[in-house]
């Protein structure tokens, strides 16, 4: 009932798979919780926006594919922030 309930608000809900959904909203929630309770608002935001970009990733099959198949090249150490 609750993503009914924010899909009205957020409509790029319905582009996310069913199981992702229970975890959009205990995240949503804990979000807002922790907004309020501190003032900023930009908790909430912050979560939203990377559900959104996760939404938009469910939009093209073949960057899907890709995010979602498992490595099989090993590409070398990463580097350190400081020798990037």
């Amino acid at each position: 009932m609750a993503v009914e309930v924010l899909a009205e608000e957020f409509p790029w809900l319905r582009l996310l798979p069913a199981d992702d959904l229970p975890q959009f909203v205990s995240d949503f929630v804990t979000a807002t919780r922790i907004s309020a309770d501190l003032g900023q608002w930009s908790v909430l935001a912050q979560t939203l926006r990377e559900w959104k970009a996760t939404a938009a990733v469910y939009t093209d099959p073949a960057l899907v594919r890709e995010l979602t198949e498992p490595l099989s090249d090993d590409h070398g150490p990463v580097p350190g922030p400081t020798e990037a």
